[in-house]
């Protein structure tokens, strides 16, 4: 018989380990070639859109206009990220960027008399103070400065002495609307801070239609509206400015800034800042004048037809801008 062999303690231990490493290793292997992969979302980031600037033109009375431009525009899912405004653009902007829906604007635009803006004086800086322009802003917009409205807000004006560009996107807005509309001659200038600041007159002696300013901002595109028409033959003169008794509305004051363009090279600039925006719009408006409510809808209807044509044109462009920045991220 033969004798009995024994395994040492430290053997069996180890072959004991070696097993089960082994099974372990194999219950691995088994579980892993059982499950399906996870189906895996891919991080795709967000498309940003681009920044869409509206920038409203001087031009008095014709100014209604803008407030078709903005109810088109609204009507086809095109609502600006910053608004630019000179003159009568910056009074219908900033009641736009403080939250006004176009529906809202186009009663304020129809029932808004001259004595609610006009405020007579005798003085030898012109022959309306402004302070009632001022009020009715800041009544209208809830008195918030321009840096709490939900649209990002800038009102031009010129700095009196120097004619320099001012572009103001902070402080008391119907301050900055005063200063923006204060046509020279018969607007007395407002100071701003009040009363301490610098003089400031209509933004559209050196920026009729804002376009640079715009672009300044940041904007990625620039819809300009020019409610301009120089071919107007009833456009005021100069020689017009002093006679009081020539003016109809107030809306027909705010005009005169066109009229008073210092010359031929200077308006060759600004019509140059126009059309370097990505889409411009001109409503037909040079035979129309706000004297009476009818004739404002007129204008209101005439933006808004001005704007149906180049819809096709904003959106493409949207669209185009939006890949390219996607592309880029």
């Amino acid at each position: 018989m033969p004798a009995p062999t024994f395994s040492h303690p430290r053997h069996h231990h180890l072959s004991l380990l070696r097993v089960g490493i082994l099974t372990t290793l194999g219950l691995v292997i088994s579980a892993c070639s059982t499950l399906t992969p996870a189906s895996v979302t891919p991080i795709v980031p967000e498309i940003e859109s681009p920044s869409v600037a509206l920038v409203l033109g001087g031009g008095g009375a014709k100014g209604f206009a803008h407030v078709g431009v903005i109810k088109e525009l609204e009507e086809n899912g095109i609502k600006p990220t910053i608004i630019v405004g000179t003159s009568i653009g910056s009074l219908v902007g900033s009641l736009y960027a403080s939250g006004y829906t176009p529906a809202q604007l186009e009663r304020l635009a129809l029932t808004t008399t001259d004595s609610a803006l006009t405020d007579f004086t005798l003085s030898n800086q012109g022959f309306i103070e402004g302070i009632k322009l001022k009020n009715f802003i800041n009544a209208k917009v809830g008195e918030r400065a321009i840096e709490d409205f939900p649209i990002r807000f800038a009102a031009i004006a010129t700095e009196k002495n120097t004619l320099k560009k001012a572009v103001f996107t902070t402080g008391n807005a119907g301050l900055a609307v005063q200063a923006s509309c204060s046509v020279p001659n018969i607007f007395i200038a407002p100071r701003i801070p009040e009363k301490v600041g610098k003089k400031y007159i209509d933004g559209g002696v050196v920026s009729l239609v804002p376009v640079d300013s715009a672009r300044e901002l940041g904007a990625d595109i620039i819809i300009a509206v020019d409610v301009t028409d120089t071919s107007d033959s009833n456009n005021t003169t100069l020689k017009g400015i002093r006679n009081i008794n020539s003016f109809s509305s107030f809306w027909r004051l705010l005009e005169n800034t066109i009229a008073a363009q210092p010359s031929t090279n200077h308006s060759a600039s600004m019509r140059r800042e126009r059309d370097s925006a990505d889409i411009v719009i001109t409503p037909a408006v040079s035979h129309t004048s706000s004297i009476d409510t009818s004739q404002r809808r007129t204008l209101i209807t005439a933006g808004s037809q001005a704007t149906t044509s180049q819809i096709n044109a904003i959106k493409q462009l949207i669209k185009q801008k939006s890949e390219s920045k996607y592309a880029t991220l």
